[in-house]
Order: C-alpha cells, then sequence, then structure tokens
C-alpha cells in the first residue's frame, strides 16, 4: 500500500486497541462505574476501525484514479485541458481521503484519552499506544494531504483543506499531552 493506505491501517489497529482496553475493563466489578463510558469507546472505536480500514482501499482507489487522469492524452490544447481538469479533481480527491483518514485518527486519540483515564489499569498502556498509532496515521495522512496539494496550495478548496488539516493536528498535540498526563498519574 501506499502512505495513504498504510497510514489508515495503522489509525484501524490504534482504534482496535483503544476497543480492546474497553474489552478488559466492561464486567469487573472495579470498574463499574465507567462501564458505560467504555461500552460507549467500544462502539465509537469498532466504527472508527471499520471506517480506517474501508480507507485503506479508498485511498488506493484515489490514487489510481489520478493515475488514470494522469495518462489521459495531451496532445491538442482540449486534450491538455481536460487532462489538466481530471489531474485536478482526482487529485483533491485523493488529498480528501487521507484528510478524512486524519480526522478519524483524531478521534481516535480521544478515545484513548477514555482509555487510558478510565480504563483496566493493566490495560492503559494498550491505549496509549493505540493513541500512539492514531498520531503516527495522522502524522502519515498529513504528509499525503500535504503533498497531494502542493501543486494547488494557494487555491481556495486546497487551502482549506490543508487549514483543516492544521486545525486536526493542533488538536491532536494537546490531545497527545492528556494521554501521557493519564498515563503518568494513573
Amino acid at each position: 500500500p501506499g502512505g495513504g493506505s498504510a497510514s489508515a491501517f495503522t489509525g484501524a489497529a490504534g482504534a482496535a486497541l483503544v476497543a480492546m482496553v474497553g474489552r478488559l475493563t466492561v464486567g469487573k466489578k472495579k470498574y463499574a462505574a465507567v462501564e458505560p463510558q467504555m461500552w460507549s469507546m467500544i462502539d465509537q472505536a469498532e466504527n472508527l476501525r471499520k471506517s480506517l480500514t474501508e480507507a485503506v482501499e479508498r485511498d488506493a482507489a484515489a490514487f489510481d484514479d489520478l493515475m488514470t487522469a494522469m495518462r489521459l492524452p495531451k496532445e491538442t490544447e482540449e486534450q491538455q485541458e481536460k487532462r489538466n481538469a481530471a489531474i485536478r479533481t482526482a487529485t483533491l480527491q485523493a488529498a480528501r481521503i487521507p484528510l478524512e483518514v486524519a480526522r478519524m485518527s483524531v478521534e481516535v486519540m480521544r478515545l484513548a484519552v477514555t482509555a487510558a483515564t478510565l480504563g483496566n489499569l493493566n490495560a492503559i498502556s494498550d491505549g496509549a499506544t493505540g493513541g500512539a498509532l492514531a498520531k503516527a496515521a495522522l502524522t502519515g495522512a498529513g504528509y499525503n494531504v500535504r503533498i497531494n496539494l502542493l501543486d494547488y496550495a494557494e487555491q481556495p478548496d486546497a487551502r482549506e483543506l490543508l487549514d483543516s488539516l492544521a486545525a486536526l493536528e493542533k488538536d491532536a498535540a494537546s490531545i497527545e499531552v492528556e494521554i501521557r498526563t493519564a498515563l503518568t498519574e494513573r
């Protein structure tokens, strides 16, 4: 897989670890008070795991679409215009999918905070690892967003995608601190 697909797969692994912490917490008397939060976390993590797994294929398909656009004929001015428009459309789509992976990865990180804060003490490092994998997924997805938008960075729709990515990265930095704090305090 390419970097975007690998990022999605990594985010899915992070979500699976977060769900595992929830499953190791529910049904334990010691954690009865947080069981509703754990079930909610498990459901959210499983939905994200599924969506991130699907994004592996979606990212690969977007790359294939971009390659198809690049192979369009370019002999005449009309063909060049059609080709350029197709490349631009495919490139923006190839950036949107890793941006969605980045967004879902930040959601996994938020769930990792819950896992590390409320989850079974014997498994909080697994929750933190899930958060670390989600952070890695965000980083890789971000690289893919940026490289895909390199030639379009000054255009409004591309700028909007890059601004969204920057906001996600800012959120992730503070979430990462929350995860580390939970591990230290517990």
